[in-house]
């Protein structure tokens, strides 16, 4: 009889969180996306927009409701960089540093010395991606990130068609074309990262010998960018890269969409840079790409079922 009773009671609870799951379910995006609560909203809005799959939102939501609830990025793309000087080094020494937040892990690899980070590619950009592993590894580097970005119509990830520029050794890979400004961040043949809006003209001024296009830029002369919200894009992976001024060089990349690392915003990662002592930052490509390779591994936890994404760009150390 007991057993009986006992029996019955399990069934009735588990019908009871069946369907107070269902109902979270069916209720849960309509409370974050037409509910009062503005930081949700504009977190989840960014965080899906910046993904592969944009597409959730935008069948939901107009264009200008979208901007409504993100705003913009916060920061001011068009202040213009002061190149600085600082004393060149040869220094073959490597520093991983853990990075931990209230909501996030993450790692911070320094380079002191910055004429050995330089762009790679995929071996057929046009065509198919590598993983930023492979890209390491086929051109003898001692780490890599991932770096600019590229188009992705079905959300398939396989890391092809790069959009923008990519400069490798003072030559366009791919952007010879472009006419007007267009998002970069690289570096000049003197070894200064630069990040911001550039005419042609003006990266030609600027000697820039290696780059990619990606962004917003989160720190510029010293001074961060984001200086309302929290950069509008939501809380994701990320991967961004600095600069001090003595040259030093940081990667950055954070961990997220999972359980021990929700993500960071880009406000966040500015944040961390900045407190790094970076004088120039940017924000790279994020989300499935964010992927950080040092010493013949892969030292963080991209979010992707299948491990690694496929891209086309990655910033590597030789």
């Amino acid at each position: 009889m007991r057993t009986t009773i006992q029996a019955v009671l399990a069934n009735n609870y588990l019908r009871f969180f069946i369907i107070n799951l269902l109902i979270l379910a069916l209720t849960g995006p309509v409370v974050v996306l037409y509910g009062p609560f503005q930081n949700i909203k504009s977190s989840v809005v960014g965080a899906i927009m910046t993904s592969r799959h944009p597409h959730w939102i935008t069948w939901l939501l107009s264009d200008k409701e979208i901007k409504a609830i993100i705003g913009d990025s916060g920061s001011n793309i068009y202040q213009r960089q002061s190149l600085f000087h600082f004393t060149k080094r040869q220094d073959d020494t490597l520093r991983l540093v853990t990075i931990n937040g209230t909501r996030f892990n993450g790692y911070l690899l320094e380079i002191p010395d910055p004429s050995r980070v330089k762009v790679a590619t995929a071996r057929d950009i046009q065509e198919i991606g590598d993983t930023v592993s492979t890209i390491a590894l086929n051109n003898n580097a001692i780490a890599a990130i991932n770096a600019g970005g590229f188009h992705d119509p079905n959300g398939t990830g396989t890391g092809r068609l790069p959009y923008g520029l990519i400069i490798h050794e003072g030559k366009y890979l791919v952007g010879g074309d472009i006419k007007d400004a267009i998002d970069l961040v690289g570096f000049t043949k003197s070894g200064v990262l630069v990040a911001g809006k550039y005419t042609p003209q003006e990266i030609k001024e600027l000697q820039v010998a290696e780059a990619v296009t990606f962004g917003p830029p989160l720190i510029i002369n010293g001074k961060k960018m984001i200086t309302s919200g929290d950069g509008g894009w939501g809380v994701a992976p990320r991967t961004a890269i600095g600069q001090r001024k003595d040259g030093t060089v940081l990667f950055l990349v954070i961990d997220g969409r999972q359980p021990s690392s929700i993500g960071a915003t880009l406000l966040d990662i500015q944040n961390i840079l900045y407190e790094q002592g970076a004088y120039v930052a940017a924000n790279l490509d994020g989300g499935s790409s964010t992927t950080l390779f040092y010493n013949g591994k892969v030292v963080n936890k991209p979010c992707d079922m299948l491990g690694e994404r496929m891209i086309p760009t990655a910033f590597i150390v030789r």
